[in-house]
């Protein structure tokens, strides 16, 4: 108990620092929100620049913004963002004013087929590793049946790959999905994916705002390796009802959001996906699945300063027959349950004060059956309830202060077992682990003069299942050499207590979330980044570069020789090792214009090192990648016509092979000789996608005709290569499975 108390000291000291300077400051202030026109949602990422000044600000996830620390004088604001006019007005400050702005901004008007994804200059040369995808972009996107998939949309950006096509799971700098913190409203979700890998958890229809953090995470953001995925849902319009859906060959959905009164507003999102019953009308022998998800948002204006939001997810992907009354080969479910009550309070204008309190539950279970006697079973969960305080504090032009606390309640279960007699003991709601986590946050992001920016930042970890104690740095540098170039430098550490691990022998979802223990060191991660970016022709334009390198340390494996049961200590069959990525990416973008598009590459490198894995020998994970290549085209003809083209390219995955066959006694049966851990290569894979859209008015409704070529030259993509033997010509013969040929498809989609 006395560690809890000490931590706790060491985390309210600094965080009473940031309340400090607001007695130093007695200058002007220009504060508010800014938020789309009519239907009051909260612009996230807005630039706001004092023009001729260099001083400004970046709206928040709520769309507020302050500049503090101004002299008097008279001012030129200007508001902008991706999707929307340029708001432009002028201000006048005096001593220790403090203007209250509400900034309505209205959405841009497409004239000639024009298309405008322009990022302002102030917002792009304070960002490293990072993308955000606004919502706009991703619909115009290839999809099947006219769903877009998010995290297909995130696999064509440099430094992201898909693990394989029957996945969404993405593999970021070499590091595993697990290392990927994904958030939706700032609810953790443990694994946001469906099986088949063309939809993820997330309705676009749904979303306000995707950013994707490769690497160099800011203070805020920890408890994983790799990523941060941060996703904001639409809080719902303030005008007026509103809608949008689909229906396709394999799924529907549909969204709803509005005002409740003048003070509360709401947005419900459901989506379905019927191969259950398409498989049921096409066969009676084929394994049914089908999955779906229901996210709720509601939005309470208490007063000019304070908002109450609440935050809902539930989504459960079914396959074969969870109660066991079928005959399938196996069942599988899995699904997670989020909630999370907001409240943001501003005192004055330049404090900014976000508690959340937020609930996550993580499901998963597997069974294996064969010729009815049950094979393995696995039974994983999480269950988290956390409390989180964050501030955020607009110091000056030159200093912005964010700091937090968060305290987390985890319970895990995990059980294996490959004793059809031990089933009988598994209780799937019998936790088998418990942990506390505490942590802070820290940063100070500082504009040292007209040129330098930079991110000065770090969090403390407590995670009582060891004890453990960690600090993490967090830095970033941004100095600009001319008005069009960028040099970008930062170097993090980072920890996981979590850890997700795998049966390589089982071609399976058996996947199970494990914490540290005492004996279970947490993983821990350093990464430097150095990167540049430049604009051309006024923004027309845009080509960064990046290169990175990661450490991994204390990753975490199934032994080879792995025994499950019930009765023996999980944590037992476990094996660490090490790893690290490295490489170089590049990303150019046209960012105005009817055509428009961009082209990602990386270069890369990443390896594990296990001592009791691959006799001690480094060897490369499945999803290490040398090249990686991906192009995005989208032409948009007049008002109605819309032409897409996605092409992407990758070296083929790592996989493990026989190379030769072996008999002890002549009696004995032959056995296959592999080679070493993922030491052969499927060839490489490479597709063209392409998306057809005709939009049109029918009913006084906007309505969307989407027709889509998965596959268009039907490359033959090899998903594995296997020896079967053939007993006619007493040889064995290499095989290859391919999952998708050509596959169009077509869907429609409407808004009201």
């Amino acid at each position: 108990m006395h560690r809890l108390v000490v931590f706790a000291v060491f985390l309210l000291l600094p965080a009473s620092c940031l309340l400090l300077p607001a007695i130093t400051s007695a200058q002007g202030v220009i504060s508010g929100t800014v938020q789309e026109a009519g239907s009051g949602e909260a612009v996230i990422g807005a630039n706001v620049i004092l023009v001729g000044t260099g001083k400004g600000a970046a709206t928040n996830r709520y769309g507020y913004f302050a500049i503090a620390g101004l002299d008097p004088g008279d001012y030129s604001l200007r508001i902008s963002a991706v999707g929307y006019q340029t708001d432009t007005r002028s201000l006048s400050i005096k001593n220790s004013d403090e203007i209250r702005l509400l900034v309505e901004l209205k959405p841009s008007v497409i004239e000639l087929g024009e298309v405008s994804i322009e990022a302002d200059r102030q917002d792009e040369s304070r960002r490293i590793s990072s993308v955000d995808l606004p919502i706009e972009q991703i619909l115009r996107l290839p999809s099947l049946g006219g769903e877009v998939d998010l995290f297909r949309a995130l696999q064509l950006l440099p430094g992201v790959q898909e693990a394989s096509e029957l996945s969404t799971g993405l593999y970021i700098r070499g590091g595993s999905p697990d290392q990927n913190l994904v958030l939706l409203d700032r609810m953790v979700l443990y694994n946001p994916s469906h099986l088949g890998g063309f939809l993820s958890t997330f309705n676009a229809d749904a979303i306000n705002n995707v950013t994707l953090i490769k690497g160099a995470m800011p203070a805020e953001y920890g408890g994983r390796l790799s990523s941060v995925i941060d996703v904001t849902m639409r809080e719902g319009a303030q005008d007026r009802l509103r809608g949008a859906g689909g229906i396709s060959m394999i799924d529907s959905r549909l969204t709803i959001d509005g005002p409740i009164n003048e003070d509360i507003t709401f947005m419900l999102s459901g989506r379905r996906v019927y191969l259950d019953w398409l498989v049921e009308l096409m066969s009676d022998e084929a394994l049914p699945y089908y999955f779906y998800d229901l996210v709720a948002k509601s939005n309470i204006r208490l007063g000019d300063n304070d908002r109450l939001f609440f935050s809902g997810f539930f989504g459960r992907d079914v396959i074969g027959d969870p109660e066991g009354g079928g005959s399938d080969d196996f069942d599988i479910s899995w699904g997670n349950t989020a909630g999370n009550l907001r409240w943001t309070h501003i005192f004055g204008s330049k404090l900014f004060t976000n508690v959340s309190a937020v609930v996550s539950d993580y499901r998963f279970g597997s069974e294996l059956v064969e010729w009815d006697n049950t094979r393995f079973k696995t039974v994983s969960g999480i269950l988290d309830y956390s409390l989180r305080g964050e501030a955020e504090y607009f110091h000056s032009a030159e200093h912005n202060f964010k700091g937090g606390v968060e305290l987390t309640l985890h319970t895990f279960t995990s059980e294996a077992s490959s004793d059809q007699n031990e089933f009988y003991e598994f209780d799937p709601h019998l936790p088998t682990h418990r942990g506390t986590e505490v942590s802070l946050f820290l940063q100070d992001e500082w504009k040292v003069n007209e040129r330098l920016t930079a991110q000065l930042g770090g969090r403390a970890f407590y995670f009582d299942r060891g004890p453990y104690f960690r600090l993490e740095p967090r830095l970033a540098a941004f100095y600009t050499l001319d008005n069009e170039v960028t040099l970008k430098a930062a170097f993090i550490g980072a920890n996981q207590f979590l850890h997700l691990v795998s049966r390589n022998d089982l071609a399976l979802p058996t996947d199970m979330w494990f914490p540290s223990t005492g004996t279970l060191s947490p993983s821990y991660s350093l990464q430097y980044v150095l990167g540049a970016s430049r604009d051309f022709e006024d923004g027309m334009y845009n080509v960064s570069v990046e290169g990175y390198y990661k450490t991994m340390n204390n990753l975490l494996e199934f032994r080879d020789n792995a025994y499950f049961s019930i009765f023996a200590p999980l944590e037992n069959e476990l094996t660490r090792g090490d790893g690290k990525g490295y490489g170089i990416e590049l990303f150019v973008q046209k960012r105005k214009g009817s055509f428009t598009g961009w082209l990602g590459y990386t270069l890369a490198w990443t390896d594990r090192t296990f001592p009791e894995l691959n006799n001690g020998n480094t060897f490369p994970p499945r999803y290490d990648r040398r090249h990686d290549v991906s192009i995005v085209l989208n032409y948009r003809l007049g008002k109605r016509w819309e032409f897409t083209a996605v092409w992407v390219y990758g070296t083929g995955q790592a996989f493990t092979f026989p190379v030769a066959q072996y008999q002890l006694d002549v009696n004995d049966p032959v056995k296959l000789l592999y080679s070493d851990r993922n030491g052969y290569r499927l060839p490489s894979y490479h597709r063209l996608d392409l998306n057809f859209s005709y939009a049109f008015k029918w009913f006084g409704w906007d309505w969307k005709a989407s027709f889509n070529l998965y596959n268009t030259y039907n490359r033959m993509n090899p998903f594995s290569r296997y020896l079967d033997y053939d007993w006619e010509s007493d040889a064995w013969q290499l095989k290859q499975l391919t999952l998708f040929p050509l596959l169009p498809t077509v869907g429609l989609s409407f808004e009201f």
